[in-house]
């Protein structure tokens, strides 16, 4: 049942200037989400819906109808409208972060368990999911470590004067579909906008290259992808996927031997239209269903 957007934030908008001064035509500055709920008072698992688009856009395809597709199955479900260009990845990550925050903040009015949180990502999308799912409440950014620099100096501080903002931000579980995990690289720099004169590129290109922060409390994963993809994120999901096995985490991955970039549902392609499927079967599994 699809209600009213929440916005995010009311005030203290991280980076809210950059609307005024570039203009901002996509959400006017302000991150929301689009609750789909379903009715009862029984407490149901949440998840967030993270669209693709290169942060450019936000693809429909993989929005409503991936909501209503949770919804089909039991699951309260979240379209993240984050904010995209003219914003950086890091405003966008800064807005998933609140998502978490604010859904595990409002839970009980929500009927939502707390515990049962979690983040689907394609594409673009899929690096928020797997940013948030390898680098939050996992032991990466220990007090005074250099990882805690780095996070505070490309997603600031928390608001200690907003409750919220004092929750966990910890997923229990993520699914990246067709993902960016690790969007720079030698070969793939980033802007000179996404820099910072304190961060090197090399920090840079270590912390957003989200397999090479996996712990062992990192949530379980559910990750797909088509080996057909042009945009090559194969190796990017092995690399993830590896790095939960190597630590015995629990993961599902399927790798389907054909399919375009975004193909949401799959609904276009019959060897990949049953990912729902044996994404559900997974998530029966984690007794979220």
């Amino acid at each position: 049942m699809e209600s009213k957007d929440i916005k995010l934030l009311r005030k203290n908008v991280p980076d809210a200037g950059l609307a005024s001064s570039i203009g901002d035509l996509n959400n006017e500055g302000l991150p929301t989400l689009t609750p789909y709920l379903l009715k009862g008072e029984k407490p149901r698992p949440a998840i967030i819906v993270c669209p693709g688009g290169s942060f450019q856009f936000r693809a429909p395809c993989e929005g409503e109808p991936i909501a209503k597709w949770l919804n089909q199955i039991g699951i309260h479900a979240f379209v993240l409208n984050y904010r995209v260009a003219p914003y950086t990845p890091f405003a966008s990550t800064k807005d998933a972060v609140r998502a978490v925050r604010y859904i595990r903040y409002h839970a009980l009015n929500l009927n939502i368990d707390p515990n049962r949180i979690g983040m689907i990502g394609f594409s673009a999308g899929g690096y928020l999911t797997s940013f948030i799912g390898t680098h939050f409440e996992n032991g990466i950014t220990e007090l005074e470590s250099r990882n805690a620099q780095i996070m505070s100096m490309l997603l600031g501080e928390p608001d200690f004067n907003d409750p919220i903002d004092q929750m966990s931000a910890k997923l229990n579980a993520i699914i990246l579909c067709y993902a960016e995990t690790a969007p720079f690289s030698k070969e793939k720099l980033p802007p000179d906008s996404f820099l910072t004169k304190d961060i090197t590129m090399d920090e840079l290109i270590d912390f957003t290259s989200n397999h090479r922060h996996v712990t062992e409390n990192t949530p379980p994963s559910f990750l797909w992808v088509t080996a057909t993809d042009h945009w090559n994120f194969q190796h990017q999901n092995l690399l993830f996927a590896q790095a939960l096995n190597e630590l015995n985490l629990p993961f599902d991955m399927h790798i389907f031997f054909k399919g375009a970039h975004g193909l949401g549902l799959g609904e276009a392609e019959p060897s990949v239209a049953i990912w729902p499927k044996l994404c559900e079967n997974w998530l029966h599994g984690l007794s979220w269903l």
